[in-house]
């Protein structure tokens, strides 16, 4: 009985498939439009221009463009697998001239931030007044407001930068500035100079930090955006820097530098892949599912330690090393990249 039950079925799911609208073959035969070469494919061989013809319906090319995005066999899921399972594979498929079954890195890169810093955007906007305020509840339970902690630190960071400022002598009798002398005090005695570029530097911080507090005040959501944008714009600038570091970790290997580039690039796409299944992750709002989109970040450093390994084929150990080197270096980066992001809002 289940057999023919299965064999029922399978007739049915086979008369379905049939209905369904097949996919037209495209041949051209002719001229191409771009450069007058004849054409008899797809493509034209002189400069490969399409030869698709878009005197046709608006919605005929819409549902064919979505079709040939979404479909199975599309370059973005033949890269996507490797990207995730064989570290390094991508970029040895690269050099090795094999490049029309895969999606282009760079491209690859754009979508993938692209896409990324949409869901961290959406996913971490403020909404309730905790969240706008930054509120959290200290270990007595009592309520604490981040915003104006850090007031409360700039305020005090000013009155001793104003003090340092102040003992410089300009409005201060306690020290007498002779051209050409040494700062003497009034009873003659030699005292050293005082350097007052700290007190100016910390003030000039504390008004970058005071604008990006108001600025959050005013309205946390457009901050939050504004901040991404300046991070992904950074993030263009980390890529080659990185890709420097690993050419000055394996110098005497013999790789060219385009090779590390790629390495960087795969690496970071794979990075913007584990963001974007966690924030996706995260917007099911399922408690069990949430807490798994945080430990995803874990499969980053390991990416980076077999992506080191599988391509460049050190030992074990030399690639623990270089690892961990690499890591400390990239996280001094990716911090610096972040504070930069911040400060120039501040200063723009």
């Amino acid at each position: 009985m289940q057999t023919n039950l299965i064999k029922i079925q399978g007739a049915k799911i086979k008369k379905y498939i049939k209905k369904l609208p097949v996919r037209k073959k495209f041949h051209f035969t002719g001229l191409c439009s771009n450069c007058d070469h004849p054409v008899d494919g797809k493509f034209c061989t002189n400069c490969g221009q399409s030869a698709k013809d878009f005197h046709r319906p608006f919605f005929s090319v819409v549902s064919e463009s979505l079709g040939d995005a979404l479909s199975l066999d599309n370059k973005f899921f033949h890269t996507i697998v490797p990207l995730f399972a064989r570290p390094g594979y991508l970029t040895k498929e690269f050099m090795r001239g094999r490049r029309a079954r895969y999606t282009p890195p760079f491209r690859l890169y754009l979508f993938l931030t692209f896409f990324a810093f949409l869901l961290l955007s959406h996913n971490h906007k403020p909404e309730t007044d905790s969240e706008k305020n930054l509120t959290f509840q200290n270990s007595k339970g009592e309520n604490v407001e981040v915003l104006s902690l850090f007031e409360d630190m700039i305020d005090q960071d000013k009155s001793k930068a104003d003090s340092l400022v102040g003992k410089s002598g300009f409005k201060n009798e306690f020290i007498r500035i002779d051209p050409g002398l040494e700062p003497k005090l009034k009873s003659d005695t030699i005292s050293p100079p005082i350097d007052i570029s700290g007190g100016h530097e910390l003030l000039s911080q504390n008004k970058a930090i005071k604008k990006i507090l108001d600025m959050w005040r005013l309205n946390p959501a457009l901050l939050i955006d504004n901040a991404f944008k300046k991070l992904s714009q950074t993030l263009l600038l980390v890529l080659p820097i990185f890709a420097l570091f690993l050419a000055l970790f394996y110098i005497r290997r013999k790789y060219y530098l385009l090779e590390h580039l790629l390495i960087s690039l795969n690496f970071h796409s794979f990075i913007f892949v584990v963001v974007i299944v966690s924030e996706l992750l995260i917007m099911t709002e399922i408690k069990a599912i949430y807490t798994l989109g945080f430990y995803l970040y874990l499969l980053i450093p390991l990416q980076l330690f077999l992506t080191l390994k599988f391509y460049y084929k050190q030992s074990w150990f030399k690639t623990f090393i270089k690892f961990l080197m690499l890591s400390f270096f990239y996280n001094i980066l990716l911090v610096t990249g972040i504070f930069y992001s911040l400060i120039s809002l501040a200063v723009e």
